[in-house]
């Protein structure tokens, strides 16, 4: 009897030992694997837009439940963002996390690894996400990505210049919006303009130029590539004619032939800072421009207004501007990745958001924007945003950025500097 107690005390010892390894994770296979993920992570995220300190939040709210995991952020410059990210990835020391722009989901796809269905499901990404989010970062029921905001290109105008032209509400489609450039402008008797109606129509001296061209193409139907990133103009849009109404009617506001000429392609100054200066009646751009506006002139009064939409049009359609977060295939720690991941995508995060002053990407905090005077118009835009797949947006934009301003100082062809821009985009894609 004496022999078995010690036998019988020394197998309860011996479970009671087993089991403490098993939580501890030093026997595998006995505790659920995101568990132990979380409790012993380690992340290193890089990103181009948010701010250390507001990403920090966040960090610090996941670290609240789950205090074994260390998580490093890096705010990185954009123009040497992705020569940053080859050269970590190929020394192996690259983020677990990093940002990637919406369009460039198919440029990365070497790079990235899906969620996990089990830490978060298509299904849960469909119902929280808008629609053009979903576009972007599912394919099939394979999650790629988690975008925090979705901004979209809106109308700024000031209010001022407005009022002094009996204005009282800003346009709603590009009938109003010409009509009122054109009341707006205001020339010297040489034709040099003193005040621009609208800041539209040049290539480098109008912020995004390139992605105003591909909204007005967007909303009158243009195709401008596969689902691979390639472009055809010719194909998809009648020999380039949906193209060459839409390139025409942009430059139009920058060719001094042209009744609707409210923009120097000359200018100085770009489209932004001349607005800021009280110089330019309308611009556009999205709601990042605010801030910078505010910090060049603290006194300007403005506004903002929904993005113009082509006359009596059933569908809205706004033109996205955003990045989400990816998780690199290769980490050591792709599950705690997306558990983090997972995390953003609550709504229990909303402060970001009141932090950074973007419109959201989540429906639950459009909703809560929708109310706020101050976000109301890119929060309901981010519902009716549409975006195309570009495998190198860079490429893209200098590419139309060059083509409007060859459009306005030549005399050559539409449909040839079209069909230009699109050879050059697919030669550089390549590359």
């Amino acid at each position: 009897m004496g022999k078995a107690k010690y036998i019988i005390g020394g197998v309860l010892v011996a479970i009671g030992l087993f089991w403490v390894l098993a939580w501890a994770g030093i026997v595998p296979g006995l505790r659920n694997i995101d568990t132990v993920t979380i409790k012993k992570g380690k992340l290193v995220v890089w990103g181009t837009v948010d701010d250390a300190p507001v990403f920090g939040e966040l960090i610090g709210l996941f670290q609240a439940s789950n205090p074994g995991i260390e998580i490093s952020y890096f705010k990185k410059a954009e123009d040497s963002y992705e020569q940053d990210l080859i050269r970590a990835f190929a020394a192996g020391v690259g983020p677990d996390i990093f940002s990637a722009h919406h369009t460039s989901l198919r440029r990365y796809s070497d790079l990235i690894s899906a969620a996990p269905p089990e830490i978060f499901p298509a299904a849960e990404f469909r119902e929280q996400f808008v629609d053009v989010a979903q576009r972007d970062f599912l394919f099939g029921e394979n999650l790629f990505g988690v975008p925090l905001y979705v901004d979209t290109l809106a109308l700024y105008y000031n209010i001022d210049l407005f009022n002094s032209a009996g204005f009282i509400f800003p346009p709603k489609d590009w009938d109003e919006f010409t009509q009122y450039s054109r009341e707006l402008t205001k020339r010297k008797q040489s034709g040099d303009i003193i005040v621009s109606g609208a800041a539209i129509g040049g290539g480098k001296n109008v912020v995004s130029a390139s992605d105003i061209l591909n909204a007005f193409m967007l909303q009158n139907g243009v195709v401008l590539a596969n689902e691979e990133g390639k472009v055809n103009f010719r194909t998809s849009n009648a020999g380039t004619g949906l193209m060459a109404t839409a390139l025409e009617f942009y430059t139009s506001f920058a060719r001094q032939t042209s009744p609707n000429y409210s923009w120097s392609g000359t200018s100085a100054g770009d489209s932004e800072t001349m607005f800021a200066q009280g110089k330019v009646a309308m611009m556009l751009g999205y709601a990042s421009a605010k801030t910078s506006i505010m910090n060049k002139s603290p006194r300007l009064r403005f506004a903002v207004a929904p993005f113009p939409q082509v006359k009596n049009a059933t569908i809205k359609r706004n033109y996205a501007n955003y990045s989400g977060y990816v998780v690199y295939k290769n980490s050591p720690n792709t599950a705690t990745a997306w558990q983090f991941l997972h995390f953003l995508a609550q709504k229990d995060i909303s402060a970001y958001y009141g932090t950074s002053g973007r419109p959201g990407a989540q429906r639950s905090v459009v909703a809560i924007q929708q109310k706020d005077s101050q976000m109301k118009v890119f929060a309901e835009q981010a519902l009716s945003a549409v975006s195309w797949v570009q495998y190198n947006a860079e490429v893209v934009k200098q590419v139309f950025t060059d083509m409007i301003d060859t459009q306005i100082a030549s005399d050559q062809p539409l449909q040839q500097t079209i069909l230009n821009a699109e050879t050059t985009i697919n030669a550089l894609i390549k590359k």
